[in-house]
């Protein structure tokens, strides 16, 4: 018969898997709305945001209810442990996708600059990795968490191209700064999206192995 632990960390494993869920779908509708210029798909993006901060308040709350009335030791204590700064990530990437969709709606149904292509190949890159994160929270596969690592260099490596790419644009036309500007402040949120992931990877090997990655 489970313990009243395990019974508040399994439900707090649902709550944080639920916020996983919510961020990707996150990425994937704000890149989505910029991609189509649909504001209504950015809208709602914008306004799920304070579910995403409602969850992340409760999530707190309970990790720390945990360690002051339970007092977990061992995998448990780094379960809760790892929960918390977990939860911080995904509610950063909520804020992020929110401002990607703000663009959408800043554009008011104008197509972005150009054809999106590598941003939304960002976007999957980026949901590929909580995936693979989650999956390996669930398998306690510290291996499968640590090549999400890898991952997110190739984020990086689409934002300087995108960088490049757009500060050529604005070379040669002055007049759509304004354009160019909104998706280098696109790309570099999913840059920074990939950079929580990746976040997210290292608090997973945590759980798993009680090693602290985060400054190999």
């Amino acid at each position: 018969m489970a313990t009243h632990l395990e019974m508040e960390l399994s439900q707090l494993t649902s709550k944080v898997y639920r916020m996983a869920d919510m961020s990707m779908e996150f990425i994937h509708n704000s890149v989505e709305s910029l991609k189509n210029s649909d504001t209504k798909l950015a809208a709602r993006v914008v306004e799920s945001d304070s579910e995403m901060d409602r969850l992340e308040v409760e999530i707190d709350d309970d990790c720390i209810k945990i360690l002051v009335t339970k007092q977990p030791a061992a995998i448990h204590l780094r379960m809760v442990l790892a929960f918390l700064k977990i939860n911080t990530d995904l509610e950063r990437i909520a804020d992020l996708c929110t401002s990607i969709a703000k663009e959408t709606l800043r554009l008011d149904g104008k197509p972005a600059l150009k054809p999106l292509i590598d941003i939304p190949r960002m976007a999957d890159i980026a949901i590929s990795m909580l995936k693979k994160c989650f999956r390996a929270f669930s398998e306690k596969n510290s291996a499968l968490a640590k090549e999400v690592l890898a991952m997110d260099k190739q984020i990086d490596e689409l934002n300087i191209q995108i960088y490049r790419e757009l500060f050529s644009y604005i070379t040669e036309s002055p007049h759509i700064i304004s354009g160019a500007l909104g998706l280098i402040m696109v790309s570099k949120a999913m840059e920074r999206i990939g950079d929580h992931a990746k976040n997210i990877a290292e608090r997973v090997v945590y759980y798993i192995d009680g090693i602290n990655i985060s400054h190999e």
